[in-house]
């Protein structure tokens, strides 16, 4: 197991996992997606979480994104236990510091790019006059503010994922979870993807943690953690640039 680093005082980690673990019953059997994961995730740091299917990356990524509760030991996302906190808590985790991006889009079909972009303005409750703005102008930031009427079956691949990655920035998260985001591209579109994304996170010093299958998206990442049977093994030592300042 790869444990923590102890941070310093003036620099905690914005992820600390010690000792996490998950279990799901099933019928009389119990499965173990986690076993006792031990991790951090520094501010400002892209991290890419590698491993076979059912290795635990899926459930991890839950578990810091408030979307499940751990069974044992404790995950703490900027400074908030998440195991510990009430619902409500949980709630306004997944609304304010996170940013979700998925492998099949999630977009909803009914909606217009821009119309998908102001679904977490309009949860957060801001104001109908400054949600329209901000959704163009993140639509903008993408690439595709001309496209902001179109529905997602009148979008690419590509540009659906644009329309996504707009949506996980609404609300100005500090930590990106991504799950294979490039996995329904092709290689072109892939690489576009995740130039932008690699480019949004060092104009506004973001964190990401991203789940994929495939190495060179990897590559691109400042460390990597490999995931096997519910474990975290040893991985790289950090090396990232400092973050740059927060942007609106």
């Amino acid at each position: 197991m790869n444990m923590p680093t102890d941070p310093s005082p003036g620099n905690p980690p914005l992820i600390l996992g010690q000792n996490l673990s998950r279990r799901y019953g099933v019928g009389k059997s119990t499965v173990v997606a986690l076993a006792g994961a031990d991790f951090t995730v520094q501010r400002g740091e892209f991290v890419a979480l590698v491993g076979s299917s059912g290795s635990g990356k899926s459930t991890l990524l839950n578990l810091i994104g408030g979307l499940d509760r751990p069974s044992g030991g404790r995950i703490t996302v900027d400074g908030v236990s998440l195991g510990e906190t009430t619902e409500l808590e949980l709630v306004r985790h997944r609304r304010t510091r996170i940013g979700f991006i998925f492998q099949s889009f999630n977009l909803l079909p009914t909606l217009s790019a821009v119309e998908n972009v102001e679904v977490p303005l309009l949860l957060a409750e801001l104001p109908k006059v400054q949600r329209r703005p901000r959704a163009l102008a993140l639509l903008e930031a993408v690439g595709l503010r001309e496209r902001a009427e179109h529905t997602p079956n009148e979008l690419s691949g590509g540009e659906k994922q644009r329309v996504a990655i707009a949506r996980a920035l609404a609300n100005d998260p500090v930590l990106l979870l991504a799950d294979e985001p490039t996995g329904n591209l092709d290689s072109k579109n892939g690489t576009a993807v995740l130039d932008l994304l690699c480019g949004l996170l060092r104009a506004k010093g973001m964190t990401m943690l991203i789940v994929t299958h495939d190495l060179q998206v990897a590559a691109r990442a400042d460390r990597k953690l490999t995931m096997k049977d519910g474990f975290i093994q040893a991985g790289e030592p950090p090396a990232f640039p400092t973050a740059a300042p927060n942007v609106s």
